[in-house]
């Protein structure tokens, strides 16, 4: 793991448990599952759209998306399209 991805992994860690521990004390059921929901849809987010990359070279990263990351919703095109 690269520095910078464990420094964006600590990074988010510490931020969900700031957030966890200013809402310590709450107590409202209602509360709670609108907290709850909040950090899944979180999740759902990060896992979805944050990849992770390793510098093989000067100026070149391996990218190692997760299956979750990977989208089937793009249109495939063999010739790169021409910008007008």
């Amino acid at each position: 793991m690269s520095m910078h991805a464990a420094c964006g992994i600590l990074t988010a860690k510490q931020k969900i448990n700031s957030e966890f521990r200013k809402n310590l004390a709450e107590s409202s059921p209602e509360k709670i599952t609108q907290l709850l929901k909040l950090g899944s849809d979180v999740e759902v987010v990060l896992r979805t759209s944050v990849i992770q990359g390793v510098h093989i070279d000067h100026n070149k990263i391996l990218l190692r998306p997760t299956k979750e990351v990977l989208q089937d919703n793009a249109p495939f095109h063999d010739t790169p399209r021409k910008d007008t």
